[in-house]
């Protein structure tokens, strides 16, 4: 069988087997050019990944570095804290190994006891209440933050009965902090404080050594937390001058382990 038979007896055959492996040759050249694109692309990918984790990784002078600048922030914010927050003196903390409920009782009673008659004998009348809530706490936090609280409510009393007070109206002591923020608009503070609020009334401009006082924060030997501080118009009619402050009673957190540090 000479060439042109072969063709002529097996031309659809070989069109057919010629067109097939054309398509096969052109599939495989897109496929490789398609996995060759492919491969690039994910080598320029982790190229670029060890790049990024090399430049965000930290060496060790970094980290010496950082460390170091953190304790500096730190130092620095327990000054500023002891500028602005007032430390609780002794006495109003529970002693190891007494009841807080017990503990509260027995203080809070004999300070209102006290605080109250020696502001009557000097002419000045104070809110019987001290801001106290009207029936006990018994949850040790609770009780806590109350005292903490009362411990401002006395060296306000005191500093104002010093200072010509006529009155301390209004106390009122705060431990649901966070109703007590967003029912004033205020944000949520990280700091665990309790708030408190006073309203002193002086019989004319007697008022200004008393908030010089306050402001210097010389009594008793620290700061007393004040945050806010309005001075009312005098009263027309009795000539008294009344004067509504805010204080936060607080200190910072303790740092949790494994918080701090790099």
């Amino acid at each position: 069988m000479n060439l042109d038979t072969f063709w002529q007896t097996h031309r659809q055959f070989l069109v057919v087997t010629a067109i097939g492996l054309g398509v096969f040759l052109i599939g495989k050249m897109i496929v490789g050019s398609l996995a060759g694109s492919d491969l690039a692309k994910a080598e320029r990918d982790i190229r670029a990944a060890k790049r990024a984790l090399a430049e965000s990784s930290y060496s060790s002078t970094q980290v010496a570095e950082l460390n170091n600048r953190l304790d500096g922030l730190e130092l620095r914010t327990t000054e500023l804290a002891s500028l602005a927050l007032p430390d609780l003196r002794e006495g109003f903390e529970a002693p190891v190994g007494t009841s807080p409920s017990r503990h509260y009782i027995e203080l809070t009673g004999r300070l209102r006891q006290e605080l109250i008659a020696w502001a009557m004998r000097q002419n000045v009348e104070v809110d019987e209440s001290l801001g106290l809530p009207p029936v006990s706490p018994t949850e040790a936090q609770t009780i806590f933050r109350v005292l903490r609280g009362l411990d401002i409510v006395e060296r306000v009393v005191r500093l104002a009965v010093r200072s010509g007070a006529r009155a301390v109206e209004d106390i009122e002591i705060t431990t649901r902090l966070r109703q007590h923020k967003r029912m004033r608009g205020m944000p949520e503070s990280p700091l665990d404080t309790t708030p408190v609020s006073a309203v002193v009334v002086f019989d004319g401009d007697t008022v200004y050594p008393f908030l010089q006082a306050l402001l210097g924060s010389e009594e008793d030997g620290g700061p007393f937390g004040l945050v806010a501080c309005e001075v009312l118009p005098k009263d027309p009619r009795r000539g008294q001058r009344r004067v509504r402050l805010s204080f936060e009673a607080g200190a910072l957190p303790e740092p949790i382990d494994g918080e701090v540090g790099l």
